[in-house]
């Protein structure tokens, strides 16, 4: 901290006579005390070590500011106004979320403004309320993007970010279309074959057929696996056996008729060989190995069915208790009707192009195809690796859990239409990007793991959506594919406009140095100040009020300071008013005028506080830090209405500085953040003395070492306690620093 409040403005003139005597007289008029303060900040060369250094473009922010335009899926022809709010986290799953923007949008009125985002921020999350107040959330990636452009419309997949790569990395679904008709046996008996009766042992022949003839009952054995092969077995009246495994062998072939009947123990091939059932087939265990294909035109029943490098497709209707596959080259495919107990899916491919039931399944590096028009329902799902391929107008319904045990799990919906996804609950918890939901998708879920602040567990590209559970806005017909379908459940509520008057942006926290030009001990307390920014707006998503709620929490300075705020490019007189809730803090040191800007400048500047020591009722300069409970932080409102409503109001509008020095014929010493101008009363002359020796070339407020006097970040900042080197106390610091701001962006997060 410097000595006296005039020195950084009159050290250079050499004059301490001169500069004592005119303290005295600023004081009698009412400007900055001057007193001898009780320490000495001790300035240090550099903010780093020599050697360390900063990228001399380096602007030393934490946030970017993005423009933003939202198209929403107007159902109602712009009749009725739709809510749209931006978020930094997901606002519907009871996660910690801040707004960053919000408006109104509808038919011919996209919601145009601007968003403060914090550099570390990831995604996006787009909240849109419909007339008929269904709220639903799509996220947007924007680590590398400069501007958005979304269109939350459910036919057209319309996703623009200026900047970025969006990639997904995901198939899109197929449209999965039957391929039998039921009506159609497609089995003839040949003449030749050779009649089965009695209970014998039966061994087979090469290229022969075989037939179990209508009417009649074999209780034996076939010998297949044998070593013969193109051995075409019929059953077309019954053959039972409950005690008996029978291996078809090598490329041989079993046929269940209409008519035909078979109840086996087990049934197993060794390679190339089928199994098709138009009739009735009941066994404990079925199993397919080496490119084999069974299929299923009747009613097949299995306690057990494991398929491995062979396919089986059900055309009819089929009930296992427990299904396996373990192996890339499989497919599992549903065209009837499929019920499973519990069914486990390793690599394996399930297509569900009709009604298919599962109670329990576990997939692993599995595909899942849900066709048009059908429905997959799970009772409890437990995924790892997994890619679900969801046409449109298709169904994937999970009614107990759906759990992704790792990341890398994709449920996609499709480029044309529309596809639901009904889960009941969710669960991702500290799986990084567990689930990635992509397409024309929306995910009815209202018990899902919301996302933390700055961990992703799941995400949601637009124009992909999450609703709540018993919300769905999805209509599909009901068929004997999908169990009914699915209905809109706004149907029948009366539409109204969803206003947006009032937005909160949360909290930012100013930090500044105060010793400018000179440097400091870069403990970053000297003036630390939270402001709350909240806007206000007409139908037109204009702004026609802002609300500063600012809380003054450190003063660890002995200089006298004053606060105040520039509203970067709103000119003085686009000023109506200001209303100071703490008057007796402002209007001696920075003079207003008539509607509660400071005189004499361009842009409007309004006072936070003249005197910060005075705002906490100190009359002498002590170090006030509110953390060890001597003082309590200084709350003020400052409310500044406009004449006529301004397009755009961020963050980047506030232009928070602090006056380090009193008022003279060459101007006052003031403070800024990097890449930010001075106000029309800077002290000029100095800022001309000291470029190049103390200050940088390219901004007046950045030394020659491109170091600053003031950070901001998109939080409440813990500040380091007196004569703490911010370095010290935040050990990501350098690393974002010396990076340019691309490395450890959460810097102010951890100390």
């Amino acid at each position: 901290m410097n000595n006296n409040p005039f020195t950084s403005t009159f050290k250079r003139n050499n004059f301490y006579h001169f500069l004592w005597c005119l303290g005295i007289v600023l004081c009698l008029t009412s400007c900055f005390k001057a007193e001898i303060p009780k320490t000495t900040e001790i300035a240090s060369p550099k903010l780093f070590p020599v050697g360390v250094s900063i990228p001399s473009d380096f602007k030393w922010t934490t946030v970017k500011i993005m423009d933003v335009r939202v198209t929403v899926d107007d159902k109602f022809d712009g009749q009725y106004f739709y809510r749209v709010e931006l978020y930094d986290n997901d606002p519907n799953l009871g996660a910690k979320a801040n707004l960053l923007g919000a408006g109104m949008a509808k038919k011919g009125q996209d919601f145009v403004g601007k968003i403060a985002v914090p550099t570390m921020l990831q995604y996006v999350y787009i909240k849109k309320i419909s007339p008929v107040k269904i709220p639903s959330v799509s996220m947007v990636a924007v680590a590398n993007a400069t501007s958005l452009n979304v269109s939350l419309n459910a036919s057209t997949n319309v996703l623009r970010a200026s900047s970025m790569r969006v990639v997904s990395g995901l198939s899109q679904a197929n449209t999965f279309s039957p391929s039998f008709d039921s009506k159609v046996s497609g089995i003839v008996v040949p003449a030749d074959a050779i009649p089965i009766i009695g209970s014998g042992n039966i061994s087979v022949e090469s290229n022969k057929s075989y037939v179990v003839k209508l009417g009649t009952t074999f209780i034996g054995q076939i010998d297949a696996n044998n070593g013969t092969n193109n051995v075409k077995i019929y059953i077309d009246g019954t053959w039972t056996n409950k005690n008996y495994t029978l291996n078809l062998g090598s490329n041989n072939t079993i046929f269940i008729t209409t008519e035909g009947n078979i109840t086996l123990n087990s049934l197993t091939q060794n390679t190339m060989g089928s199994f098709t059932n138009y009739g009735t087939a009941v066994f404990s265990d079925l199993n397919t190995t080496n490119e084999t294909q069974y299929a299923n035109y009747g009613t097949l029943t299995s306690s057990k069915a494991t398929f491995s490098n062979g396919s089986f497709t059900n055309f009819g209707t089929a009930k296992f208790e427990t299904l396996t596959s373990t192996t890339a080259s499989t497919k599992i495919r549903n065209e009837g009707n499929l019920a499973v107990s519990t069914a486990s899916l390793t690599n394996a491919t399930l297509e569900a192009v009709c009604l298919t039931k599962i109670g329990t399944l576990a997939t692993n590096n599995a595909i899942v195809n849900i066709a048009d028009k059908a429905m997959l329902s799970i009772g409890t799902l437990d995924a790892g690796g997994t890619r679900f391929n969801v046409s449109s107008s298709a169904i994937l319904e999970v009614s107990g859990t759906a759990k992704f045990n790792s990341n890398r799990n994709y449920m996609n919906g499709p480029e044309k239409g529309i596809a639901l996804a009904r889960l009941k609950k969710v669960d991702v918890k500290n799986q990084y990007q567990a689930i990635t939901y992509s397409g024309n998708l929306e995910i009815a879920c209202s018990d899902h793991t919301a996302n933390e602040q700055w961990n992703t567990f799941y995400i949601v590209n637009s124009p992909a959506s999450i609703v709540p559970y018993d919300k769905s806005t999805v209509v599909i017909a009901g068929t004997a594919c999908n169990a009914g379908g699915n209905n809109d459940q706004g149907a029948g509520t009366v539409p109204t406009d969803q206003n947006v008057t009032e937005i909160n942006l949360g909290t930012f926290s100013y930090a500044f140095e105060d010793n400018w030009p000179d440097l400091g001990d870069y403990d970053m307390n000297d003036v630390v100040i939270d402001m709350n920014i909240s806007k206000f707006q007409n139908s037109t998503n204009k702004i026609t009020k802002v609300v500063l709620k600012g809380k003054l929490t450190s003063v660890g300075a002995s200089k006298r300071a004053s606060i105040a705020v520039q509203l970067d490019g709103i000119t003085a007189g686009s000023v109506k008013s200001v209303n100071y809730s703490r008057t007796n803090l402002v209007g001696s040191v920075l003079k207003l005028g008539s509607n509660g800007v400071e005189t004499g400048q361009t842009y409007a500047v309004a006072t936070i506080v003249d005197d910060a020591h005075k705002a906490f009722g100190a009359s002498d300069t002590p170090n006030i830090s509110t953390q060890n409970g001597s003082y309590s932080p200084v709350e003020v409102v400052v409310t500044i209405e406009f004449t006529t409503p301004l397009d755009n109001f961020t963050y980047q509008n506030l232009n928070m500085f602090i006056v380090n020095s009193s008022l003279n014929n060459s101007g006052r010493g003031e403070v800024h953040l990097v890449g930010y101008a001075a106000t029309d009363k800077i002290d000029k002359a100095l800022i001309e003395s000291v470029t190049g020796s103390k200050l940088s070339k390219t901004d007046a407020f950045k030394s020659v070492n491109n170091e600053p006097w003031g950070l901001s970040v998109p939080v409440s900042f813990i500040y380091p306690l007196e004569s703490k080197n911010i370095k010290s106390v935040y050990p990501k610091f350098e690393s974002w620093a010396t990076s340019g701001g691309t490395k450890d962006t959460d810097w102010y997060l951890a100390k």
